[in-house]
């Protein structure tokens, strides 16, 4: 375990390198002499925004490589000395020569424009270093692509309970519209920034001419399903589940769009969803499937016996709908997708099913009320294999899933592998409850195994009698 503690604090500090701790920013105030600096590079951005009106397309061209450069720059070093959250539309940088003033619209609908004040990190993805294997999805156009990250606090969590474990990661594109010089020198030249939701807004209107607006789908997609963040989540939830049972649920990696399908993505056993980096980054870049589909993940801990678990996604589908579509009048809501990997699949399957009694009697003899358990352990017991489908699931994808489980978790050293996992004190009160006052009841698989047979391994087994129960119910999507 202590060898898996020094593994997980490695991942967790290779994950911050990006990422700026906020307490040396919250507060900050632009000194004078910062103001100065930052007005030249708004001076030398003017510049180059005045330049893509007039002259031959290569000049044109240059000027706009300019623009981008001096505003990419120019939100790079306001970012470094003060959190967007604290920016303030109206703020005036001034130089010796001409002072802007930087507006913005606080209160914009973040469908398509997200206000500075509700970011704290703009990221600029230079920054970031993508594997050889991962592909890249931009499109070319006007504007500096950005990443706008949303720090997960107690205050972000109330607002946003699907925000993911590290923070929101939004896929933006700033745009820095520069009005006329004034005729006084006194006046500041007012500039206008727009953070454009860039799923969303694929064209943007400068002056008079509609132009397509620049975009980096992948860079996002890198921080919200980083390998280096999601890393613990794979080596605790198989080995220590309940130290990530609390973050179990769904996240939504982008602004919910109520017309957009989601497609909510299910890591396996020992895996975490930052496999889906290329799929969701494949949606993000193909205009149709982006215009259709919003991606979202279920997180869980592997160890964990896949009924329960699969109740747990159960629940955090129906808090969803609750909270984003509460009148369910949402044309995507109503059209779900569930794609599982391996025994991700398994739990989308049980999403859409109802099973009646044939799960139950599958794995016991005798009813929920005969059993010798608690009250709160039949609860549970029940809500995990008698359950209804979730209406708004409509299609569900499979990629390699043992419908019919495996032989490989069958194998005795994968049960002798199994005794280093550490089960939550919950499921083994449970299962010692189980098995010491209700040995009649029990399935004579599940009686010979004891524990094995609750935990994630032993339902994979193909002799586990879970799945008699399963194959007896017709998927109905």
């Amino acid at each position: 375990m202590r060898v898996l503690a020094l593994v997980v604090c490695a991942s967790l500090m290779s994950c911050t390198s990006v990422l700026r701790t906020e307490v040396s920013r919250e507060e900050t105030r632009l000194t004078e002499r910062e103001k100065r600096h930052m007005a030249g590079l708004l001076e030398e951005m003017a510049a180059g925004w005045d330049g893509m009106r007039h002259g031959k397309i290569s000049e044109r061209r240059q000027a706009q490589d300019r623009y981008d450069k001096l505003l990419a720059d120019f939100l790079r070093e306001w970012d470094r000395r003060q959190s967007p959250r604290y920016w303030q539309s109206g703020t005036v940088f001034a130089s010796k020569q001409q002072s802007y003033s930087i507006e913005f619209d606080a209160a914009a609908d973040p469908h398509h424009e997200v206000p500075p004040p509700q970011i704290d990190q703009l990221i600029l993805p230079y920054r970031l270093k993508p594997r050889a294997t991962d592909t890249q999805a931009r499109r070319p156009g006007v504007g500096v692509p950005v990443v706008g990250h949303i720090r997960r606090t107690s205050t972000s969590r109330k607002d946003q309970p699907f925000l993911p474990p590290n923070g929101g990661n939004l896929t933006l594109t700033a745009v820095m519209e520069v009005g006329d010089a004034p005729a006084d020198t006194i006046s500041p030249r007012r500039c206008r920034l727009h953070l454009h939701n860039t799923l969303n807004v694929d064209t943007v209107k400068l002056r008079d001419d509609e132009r397509q607006l620049a975009a980096n789908f992948t860079a996002s997609k890198q921080l919200a399903l980083s390998r280096a963040s999601l890393l613990p989540f794979t080596l605790l939830g198989i080995f220590n589940p309940e130290s990530i049972q609390g973050a179990s649920q769904l996240y939504c990696m982008d602004v919910y769009d109520p017309r957009r399908i989601p497609v909510v993505f299910v890591h396996g056993l020992l895996s975490n969803p930052h496999i889906w980096l290329n799929v969701v980054n494949a949606i993000n870049a193909d205009p149709g499937l982006r215009t259709a589909y919003q991606p979202w993940y279920f997180l869980y801990p592997t160890a964990i016996d896949m009924t329960q678990t699969a109740a747990r996604l159960r629940s955090s589908l129906q808090q969803a709908r609750a909270h984003f579509d509460p009148d369910h009048n949402d044309p995507g809501m109503s059209r779900m997708v569930l794609v599982g990997h391996s025994m991700g699949g398994l739990l989308c399957r049980m999403q859409t099913i109802d099973p009646g009694d044939k799960l139950w009697d599958a794995m016991f003899s005798q009813p929920p009320q005969e059993l010798n358990v608690s009250d709160a352990v039949r609860e549970r017991l029940v809500s995990a294999l008698k359950f209804k489908p979730q209406p708004e699931v409509r299609r569900l994808v499979f990629i390699t899933t043992p419908h019919r489980g495996s032989n490989i978790a069958s194998k005795s050293i994968v049960r002798r592998l199994s005794s280093l996992i550490r089960l939550p004190l919950d499921t083994l009160l449970m299962t010692r409850q189980l098995i010491s006052g209700n040995t009649d009841a029990l399935s004579p698989e599940i009686r010979d195994w004891g524990i094995y047979s609750f935990l994630s391994l032993g339902m994979l087994s193909d002799k586990h009698p879970y799945y008699k129960g399963l194959n007896a119910v017709p998927i109905p999507v």
